[in-house]
């Protein structure tokens, strides 16, 4: 694929683009065209990413910590540069899932910064909630796609939230199913659940009452929650099986022991085998640089076992160094985390460029983010 540029909007601004505005204009066909641009550039040296870094700081109040959270890639393909930075405030209430807020309850904090690599100017500010969703699961569609058995028809789904969402929708653009199932713990939420995916897939799609009944019998099984736990018994899936999910922290280590293959997307943060000074390891796995107390640092969970471990990359399986599935009974398992700044820098230069065509969003004068004093 050849070099793509950027030209410069007439006004010279910068384009303002909110949630609303990227579910307008990002389809789950776009991002997925978008990451493939990207790892082919990744396969010929023409990407690269920065993994995720995050800080820790204790606040006022001692079940809570302060997390920042950032991120950076490049693709020549997509002509741009992207930063994403994501502010919360944390706590682990049970130590099996994550609470996160910024502001006050309800409200979070995600942007994408944007610029042009042709020239060094910011060129967009994004708000990161749709398309980290979007992202994420176009991700997963393509793990799915290369590892999951071609005649692959049955999903398995656990969580009903805006991520189970984005799954459902992405691997369905992979592979013609004919039954979904879904399980979340709020008999509610599943039932609206499988009647909005149905609605918008037109796939019959089950609610069911447990999580075994949601894995057992599937070919693909997602796992798409917030839980800091395993999500469900390796014993339970089929043989041919393919699962995926959002986090390491849901995959357990008897998920990665029954496994014939495993392959992550990439290196989601800094390996723990890197000697790096006051670098921690810990909430997620995530590398992370924290201050406070000993006391206050100890109520921040470590990173599990199962998150410490390293696999063949898509990477590697896209330039051919490690085979795909190779027997139809085999279970393959796509750890979807990694290369995240990658995905970032693809999917907004894409919409980027969808949203010049569309003459969407807001305007803000390039003049307010240049200066004329050097550093």
């Amino acid at each position: 694929m050849g070099e793509r540029r950027l030209s410069s909007l007439p006004d010279e601004s910068v384009l303002l683009l909110d949630n609303a505005d990227v579910a307008g204009l990002l389809s789950m066909d776009k991002a997925i065209e978008s990451l493939r641009a990207a790892y082919s550039d990744l396969v010929r040296g023409d990407a690269t990413y920065i993994p995720r870094i995050d800080i820790f700081a204790p606040t006022s109040r001692s079940h809570e910590f302060y997390q920042w959270g950032s991120m950076a890639g490049v693709s020549v393909s997509a002509g741009v540069l992207a930063v994403r930075m994501k502010s919360d405030i944390v706590s682990w209430p049970d130590g099996k899932r994550q609470d996160k807020y910024a502001g006050r309850p309800g409200l979070y904090c995600g942007l994408i910064l944007v610029f042009d690599i042709a020239n060094g100017a910011p060129v967009a500010i994004i708000q990161d909630g749709y398309l980290q969703h979007v992202r994420v699961g176009a991700a997963a569609a393509i793990g799915t796609d290369l590892l999951a058995r071609p005649d692959a028809r049955t999903l398995g789904l656990i969580g009903s939230g805006g991520m189970a969402d984005v799954y459902v929708d992405a691997i369905s653009a992979v592979r013609d199913l004919d039954r979904v199932r879904v399980y979340s713990p709020d008999p509610s939420h599943r039932e609206e659940f499988a009647r909005r995916a149905h609605a918008r897939l037109g796939t019959p799609v089950e609610a069911v009452s447990s999580v075994e009944e949601a894995v057992r019998g599937q070919d693909i099984v997602a796992t798409a929650t917030s839980s800091m736990t395993p999500t469900f018994d390796a014993s339970w899936l089929e043989a041919g099986s393919h699962v995926t999910c959002v986090t390491r922290r849901e995959v357990g280590q008897a998920l990665l022991d029954r496994a014939d293959q495993v392959i992550q997307l990439g290196f989601e943060s800094i390996k723990r085998d890197v000697d790096v000074p006051m670098m921690e390891w810990k909430a997620g796995g995530m590398a992370a640089y924290v201050c406070g107390s000993p006391e206050q640092r100890a109520r921040i969970p470590a990173g599990e076992p199962a998150e410490a471990g390293v696999y063949p990359t898509l990477l590697d399986l896209q330039a051919g160094r490690v085979p795909g599935r190779q027997r139809a009974e085999n279970i393959t398992l796509f750890i979807n985390v990694g290369t995240q700044g990658l995905q970032f820098a693809a999917v907004a230069g894409m919409l980027y460029r969808l949203a010049q065509a569309a003459n969407a969003g807001r305007r803000l004068p390039t003049a307010w983010f240049l200066e004329d004093v050097r550093d």
